[in-house]
């Protein structure tokens, strides 16, 4: 049976459980809208059915509170321009238009229920303006009633989604923070259990694909889990005073997570560099560099010794045991144990050469992020056990792509605008409310032209269901009861099917239109031409909506690439000028967002790449689409520069804060040139300063004797592992 005939008939328990709660927010807020004689009580509707679509009580309150304020600024701004321009209506629409460019752009920076704010401060203005136009006299009640309405209706869905069948947000972070965790440890299993290049025997290459293909699918279901984290994190606030405590967990998890996979990335890739640098270039020519670089990496890896193989295969063996639900107390004395072992192995050899033991002292820095991420899980689950002070994460802002999503808004809205001022038609308001409602709520969406179709095709569904249940059944309806219950039937078929992600697309317009195209009131008409009249501006505003998006279209990947890469050589330089006390807690934090970015491009490009060439080849081996997937080039690249960011930070605490002139100088130098290699090796150009900047630091290190020679020897390994990164990189980004 297809996904779309189970959501029916076979629907889940919990679909059935959030369609019933869905459709008594919405009858409460048509009843109360009907008892207080509001004059449009479909917006009631809209504002309950809107904020349940995630119907965990955190969420409905902080949705609810930004949809609330928003709307209130939106009426505040809607008086202004009226007071301004109430008798020429061209200057009140051309005002809105830029109120709207702002409101978008407000979005497109912000995260999270914040953005849906800015939306609905832009759709107040809007409708208050546009519906005042021909009226100014009304304008103040107008403006009244539209925020009674949406705050009616944000209170009906707050009341309904705390006391019917109530889904915590502390929960659903809780086994968020569990598949963060455990999908972590089994990527470490995997990397750590994994032999090196040149002990693999021949005639495995099948084995060696399906691990790495394990590899990618425990890395994107983490960072996929951190992700989600760190967007529902913020509603815990509203369920009591842990909720900042479980904030503040999230926040440590995502941060020593990202710095784990950025450690494991560069130790993973220092051993398998056939993981991250295919054979074969896409043209299907051998790579003339590839086979140099496989050659140094077997140098560098035959130099580790057999004890720091036997314990990475222990820490293998430990994680996956961690993975498979082992008590956390258990853990912590496991992880300790194994940081003990790392540092009496990495004491024990005299003939250790500073590679090795830089991997060594790396693999004790993986074992403490372990530590802490269980103890931020704890944190999450249990926040009164734990105190905790942890910044929040800085967000990436791209001001770029919020500057063409604002400008794409703007012309939908001018459009239609300008069809309804041409026309005079009663209706047109319906495309100019459409278009600027789905030009907002998009911006989030990493490319959502694909999408917009998918409403349309929900409209095209509302339609008969508005004919059969809003005009013919609803009119024998002489009482509230079954004016509910006719009402609600499709609205909860729509519900049902939205729980399904194939179906939600189509799913949740369909419930938006039913509401849009009945519009339940007072005074309402059941009139075929009227319903089939507002179809139609619907469905134009719609086609224009799908026409801005496919003319001004959402910059792509390579553009998120470019920013990502140049916003995080930015920061890489400016590693030197800040201050060594907060050096990881500054760079950590702006990282993770970005990261979190490029593993979202990642898996939207995987999708694309699988979906465009299946399977394998004739030979079993994987095809150039596969061989792009498992080489993870966007992410890669981020975590590359977190690496390089936490290896700066090392070298400035290890030489304190009073350095001489020399070292600083070198110093600088060198994380310039690591800035700049960083972004020579994003364009598929192999690092050209950083070695020779290296081999400067080191030499002044030495004369002036600021650090011990341990350290020294941690400074070179760290140096020839980046060395080795970057041409890897530069490689992957080339081919």
């Amino acid at each position: 049976m297809s996904p779309a005939l189970a959501a029916f008939l076979r629907p889940s328990s919990f679909a059935l459980k959030f369609a019933t709660k869905g459709v008594l927010a919405m009858a409460l807020a048509l009843y109360a809208a009907f008892f207080f004689d509001l004059d449009r009580p479909y917006w009631a509707l809209i504002s309950a059915a809107f904020l349940q679509t995630r119907p965990m009580s955190g969420m409905v309150v902080e949705k609810g509170i930004c949809q609330v304020t928003g709307t209130f600024v939106g009426t505040c701004v809607a008086v202004v321009i009226m007071g301004c321009f109430a008798q020429v209506p061209e200057l009140a629409l051309g005002s809105v238009t830029l109120w709207i460019g702002l409101c978008i752009y407000g979005a497109s920076l912000t995260h999270n229920n914040l953005s849906y704010g800015c939306v609905m401060a832009a759709v107040a203005c809007m409708i208050i303006v546009v519906l005042t136009s021909s009226a100014p006299d009304d304008f103040f009640s107008v403006a009244l009633a539209r925020l009674s309405e949406l705050s009616l209706g944000a209170l009906c869905a707050v009341v309904v989604s705390a006391l019917v069948w109530p889904i915590r947000v502390r929960d659903h972070l809780g086994q968020l923070a569990d598949t963060a965790v455990n999908a972590t440890f089994r990527y470490m299993a995997l990397a750590f259990s994994m032999p090196p290049e040149g002990g693999r025997a021949t005639g495995r290459q099948q084995d060696q694909h399906q691990e790495r293909m394990a590899m990618l699918e425990q890395m994107m279901t983490g960072l996929d889990a951190l992700n989600n984290l760190e967007i529902d994190a913020h509603s815990a606030r509203y369920e009591g005073p842990q909720g900042k405590g479980r904030i503040r967990g999230v926040h440590l998890l995502t941060r020593r997570s990202m710095r784990l996979y950025a450690t494991l990335k560069a130790l993973h890739q220092l051993r398998h560099p056939e993981f991250f640098v295919p054979a074969r270039s896409e043209d299907g020519e051998v790579s003339a560099q590839t086979p140099e670089l496989n050659q140094a990496r077997r140098q560098e890896a035959e130099r580790f010794s057999q004890p720091t193989q036997d314990l990475m295969q222990r820490l293998g063996a430990a994680f996956q045991s961690m993975a498979d639900n082992q008590g956390t107390a258990q853990a912590h004395r496991t992880l300790k144990e194994l940081r003990g072992e790392c540092l009496r192995l990495s004491r024990g050899q005299r003939s250790i050469t500073a590679l090795e033991a830089r991997l060594l002292f790396s693999l004790r820095e993986v074992l403490g992020h372990a530590l802490v991420i269980l103890q931020a899980r704890e944190v999450i689950n249990h926040p009164g056990r734990h105190q905790l002070r942890q910044p929040s994460m800085s967000w990436h802002r791209d001001h770029g792509r919020a500057a063409i999503d604002a400008l794409r808004a703007m012309a939908i809205f001018s459009v239609t605008a300008i069809f309804w001022l041409a026309t005079a038609w009663d209706n047109g308001a319906v495309a100019m409310l459409l278009g600027t409602l789905f030009s907002g709520i998009f911006v989030s969406r990493g490319d959502p032209a694909p999408i917009i179709p998918m409403v349309l095709k929900g409209l095209l569904l509302a339609v008969p269901s508005v004919l059969l249940f809003g005009n013919v059944m609803l009119s024998h309806a002489q009482h509230f009861v079954p004016f509910v219950i006719i009402f609600s039937i499709p609205l909860f078929f729509g519900l049902m099917g939205s729980v399904v992600p194939a179906l939600a697309g189509i799913a949740l317009p369909f419930v938006v239109f039913n509401i849009l195209l009945v519009m339940p009131d007072n005074g309402m008409t059941f009139d075929v031409a009227y319903t089939l009249n507002r179809s139609l501006a619907a469905g134009i505003g719609l086609i224009v909506t799908i026409i801005g998006f496919r003319l001004i279209p959402v910059p792509g990947p390579g553009w998120d690439k470019r920013q990502l890469i140049r916003a995080t050589a930015s920061d890489i330089r400016e590693l030197a000028e800040r201050s060594t006390e907060r050096l990881d807690s500054w760079f950590g934090g702006r990282m993770g967002d970005r990261l979190l970015r490029l593993a979202r491009h990642e898996q939207t490009r995987s999708r694309e790449l699988e979906a465009r060439r299946s399977g394998e080849n004739a030979s079993g081996q994987p095809d150039a689409a596969q061989q792009q997937v498992i080489g993870m080039p966007l992410l890669t690249l981020g975590l590359t520069g977190m690496d390089i960011g936490r290896g700066i930070g090392f070298v400035r605490r290890e030489l304190g804060n009073d350095v001489p002139r020399p070292v600083l100088h070198a110093l600088r130098e060198l994380i310039h040139a690591l800035a700049d290699d960083y972004q020579r090796c994003a364009r598929g150009e192999s690092p050209t300063r950083m070695r020779a900047a290296g081999d400067r630091l080191c030499e002044v290190i030495e004369q002036h004797r600021t650090m011990s020679r341990h350290k020294q020897a941690l400074l070179a390994g760290w140096l020839t592992r980046v060395q080795l990164t970057l041409q890897s990189d530069a490689l992957r980004q080339h081919s």
